[in-house]
């Protein structure tokens, strides 16, 4: 796949510098970081009083004894590379961190820099630095001394800024982007995507992207086949707002996964109504289908009034799917019914991170079961604490791989009668459409049909 290049980020001289923090992880640590910058890794670290919980920018500093390219005895402390952190558990002792997308600079840079103000050592600044931890005074300095060390190093700070959420809140926008990326990566896996395979959507462009975060990839191009099915979302839906389609084959011989994903958002959410993600995902193969209603909790943990009613609508006018008879135990489903309820974390939206979000995925009867309790009198809300029988995204993509979840037999006309249902109840619908042959375990509806 080719992707757009990123834009550069201008700071404004009065723009609130990011939160900033300085590690001194072991060499151990930092051998595995560079082996792979996506990777989440977590360790202990001294300092436990961080401010707050949210991603810090990281200035890793390398070892006082590694030596610098010059060969000869200690050096200076030097900075080794940047990334992400975040304040993970406290233990008895410590604080637990993770730290992702790290990057090695190309060469060492002394440390030094950072707490230098008019060319001079700013003594009282380099003794309010922590040891390990948030930097909580002179962060606008620390900040721009950063910036100026070397070109490199501003290379990377634009490469990371995008990461952190320095907004006081996430625009509606940015909340389409967020659920649409998720079920974008999570059913790209279901259609056979190695995670290593969306690493560069850290190259995601800003500047293309509108309604649908599709519009900032730019997908490989997929011959069209006589199936007549390529395309047929777009055809149908051109009309209804703004539609996007964007195509993803592998460019190794084995055809590891080939499939295209549709974005179509109604014209009322392009023009500002807030509105819920739908996300499909049908295998062409064997007429399967599943999807996935994303929601928002409030800070509370409750499930609005407005999402029920929306969901309740779109399950009672969606055409009923064909019930299969058993024909041996091997054809046996966990489900049938392909509706999934998908909540995750409050995090922010970000392009960069190829992983899933964090948070949990149920089916959609037990949520049925839960409006049902939570419309007694008295209740108003339906808090996500009451459902307790959950998969996390990891596992929930693995057992739809093998044919365990989902509607199978679902003519593909079926499917988009069910994405214009939620155009018209929630507003927005990602379809992914997986034209891959392999067999898929021992699951349901995955066997090839004859």
């Amino acid at each position: 796949m080719t992707f757009a290049q990123s834009r550069r980020i201008d700071f404004p001289s009065s723009a609130r510098s990011p939160r900033l923090a300085i590690l001194r992880p072991d060499k151990d640590l930092l051998r595995l970081l560079k082996a792979d910058r996506t990777k989440e890794r977590s360790y202990s670290q001294s300092c436990r009083d961080w401010p707050e919980t949210k991603s810090h920018l990281a200035i890793l500093l390398a070892p006082v004894d590694q030596k610098g390219d010059e060969g000869g005895g200690e050096q200076p402390e030097r900075i080794w590379g940047l990334g992400i952190v975040r304040p993970a558990h406290e233990t008895d002792r410590d604080r637990k961190v993770i730290v992702t997308c790290t990057r090695s600079l190309q060469g060492l840079v002394p440390a030094s820099g950072l707490w230098c103000g008019g060319g001079e050592r700013d003594a009282a600044l380099y003794g309010s630095l922590p040891e390990s931890g948030p930097v909580t005074v002179g962060t606008d300095t620390v900040f721009a001394n950063l910036r100026r060390i070397s070109p490199d190093v501003e290379a990377e700070v634009q490469r990371l800024m995008p990461l952190l959420d320095d907004a006081e809140r996430w625009s509606e926008e940015e909340l389409r982007w967020r659920d649409e990326r998720d079920a974008l990566l999570l059913l790209a896996k279901i259609a056979g995507l190695a995670p290593n395979d969306f690493s560069e959507v850290r190259l995601w462009d800003r500047t293309a992207a509108g309604a649908a975060f599709i519009s900032g990839l730019v997908g490989t191009a997929v011959q069209p086949m006589l199936d007549d099915i390529r395309g047929r979302a777009a055809t149908r839906f051109s009309g209804i707002g703004e539609t996007v389609v964007q195509a993803f084959a592998s460019r190794r011989g084995n055809r590891s996964y080939d499939f295209e994903a549709t974005s179509i958002t109604d014209q009322s959410v392009v023009d500002g109504r807030e509105g819920s993600l739908d996300a499909y995902y049908y295998h062409v193969d064997t007429w399967t289908l599943v999807m996935m209603r994303y929601v928002r909790p409030g800070p509370n943990g409750l499930l609005s009034p407005d999402a029920r009613r929306s969901l309740e609508q779109f399950h009672s006018r969606v055409h009923r799917l064909p019930r299969h008879e058993r024909r041996s135990a091997d054809g046996y489903s966990l489900l049938d019914d392909p509706l999934f309820l998908r909540v995750h974390e409050p995090v922010p939206f970000t392009a960069a991170l190829h992983r899933t979000s964090s948070g949990a995925i149920y089916p959609y009867d037990q949520v049925a079961a839960a409006i049902s309790a939570a419309a007694e009198p008295g209740l108003s809300d339906l808090s996500v604490g009451s459902l307790t029988r959950h998969l996390v995204p990891t596992h929930f993509a693995q057992l739809v791989r093998d044919g365990w979840f989902g509607a199978s037999g679902v003519p593909f006309e079926v499917a988009l009668d069910w994405v214009e249902t939620t155009i018209d109840t929630a507003g927005v619908a990602l379809l992914v459409v997986d034209f891959s042959r392999r067999q898929r375990g021992n699951g349901s509806g995955i066997k090839t049909r004859v």
